[in-house]
């Protein structure tokens, strides 16, 4: 294999590829970018057996071939060089040779027969969705999902679609967000479960496109941009009925300012313990108390801000990260918050808006100490 390329789009390629190179793994070749030069293209594939990104990018193919190359390594020498025109160099014996202006650098590569097969999807179900769309329902619901890989249905986001409607959730246990959306579109029925990195890759990559096309299989689904395709393995398990969950008599109504509440939380929440993160919510007429106290560090904190509630006057504890994550989430400028009382899990409301999203996250209480 022997080919040229530019420094600026093999650093580009190679940046998005290594999204998915695992950190720690037991499979060394897993840690390689596959390198395959075919006609004028040059292929650029990683995986984690999980998920897998391939891209190409132009490349003038002086001998078609490939090889495996450990992609930390390789980034970093790529990343170190200035814009300019690379060569890159495969000998029988998987010798790799990088040749630029600047000088030339050796590196041993690994048998790419090695490497897994990129799978292939079968059948040819298409989900068309429009990117800008697709983006806020990610945003909206990858902050609540589990990193407790003991509940693999909880490591990933729900997606339902129905004639004229399109649901995603997510949830940890502690907290539950649940995005709807009301739809024109002829998308096919049915739901999966898709496992929170795949979002987070296309959270961080530059989509250019209007439309997002999302090809799905039994096991697999794929997500094709610019010159990229990303596909993920389908978790295979039963989503919990999300809508048992959330209450339906919710007698308290709070109104509050979503960017003074915002605040507060972040200040107080300081002061707080570091293993339980709890604060406390007191609301009394118009006024809420957020405070905090830590037995171990004799450190505390409280502060007072208005809100819109008229009633008996009561207090209720939450971790403060996910309360602090729960109202960053909310869209517009005012927290909507309903409670059945101080035992219950609260539930934050945003209304439907002009694309017509409704958003409904369910928070859980802690106990407070009395």
């Amino acid at each position: 294999m022997k080919i040229n390329t530019t420094k600026n789009s093999l650093f580009s390629a190679l940046n998005e590829t290594n999204k998915v190179i695992p950190i720690r793994t037991t499979l060394p070749i897993l840690s390689c970018v596959l390198l395959e030069a075919r006609k004028d293209l040059l292929y650029i594939t990683a995986t984690d057996l999980e998920q897998t990104i391939s891209t190409t990018i132009a490349a003038k193919t002086v001998e078609e071939g490939k090889t495996a190359l450990s992609s930390g390594r390789f980034l970093e020498i790529v990343a170190a060089l200035p814009d300019t025109q690379i060569e890159l160099s495969v000998s029988s014996n998987h010798q790799v040779e990088i040749n630029s202006p600047q000088g030339v650098y050796n590196i041993i590569g690994k048998d790419p027969e090695e490497f897994p097969e990129t799978p292939t999807l079968s059948g040819d179900q298409q989900l068309l969705i429009n990117t800008k769309e697709f983006l806020r329902i990610i945003n909206s619901t990858t902050y609540a999902v589990s990193k407790d890989d003991l509940k693999p249905a909880l490591c990933g986001i729900y997606l339902n679609i129905k004639e004229n409607q399109m649901t995603a959730v997510s949830t940890d246990g502690h907290r539950l967000v649940k995005y709807k959306k009301t739809t024109n579109s002829t998308n096919p029925e049915g739901s999966i479960i898709v496992p929170v990195k795949f979002f987070n890759i296309i959270k961080t990559s530059q989509i250019n496109n209007e439309t997002t096309t999302i090809k799905t299989s039994e096991n697999h689904i794929e997500v094709n941009y610019n010159n990229t395709k990303i596909i993920t393995r389908i978790i295979k398990e039963t989503f919990p009925d999300f809508n048992s969950v959330i209450p339906e008599e919710l007698k308290i109504h709070i109104k509050i300012n979503k960017e003074k509440f915002l605040e507060a939380i972040k200040r107080v929440s300081i002061f707080s313990n570091k293993t339980t993160k709890q604060i406390n919510l007191t609301f009394n007429s118009n006024e809420i108390t957020i405070s905090t106290e830590d037995q171990e560090t004799r450190s505390s904190a409280k502060e007072h801000i208005d809100c819109d509630f008229s009633g008996e006057g009561f207090t209720v504890g939450y971790n403060s990260q996910y309360l602090k994550e729960v109202v960053q989430h909310i869209q517009g400028q005012e927290t909507n918050m309903f409670l059945s009382g101080p035992l219950t899990a609260a539930v934050f409301k945003s209304n439907k808006n002009e694309e017509g999203e409704e958003i409904t996250t369910l928070l859980m209480p802690l106990r407070t100490q009395e």
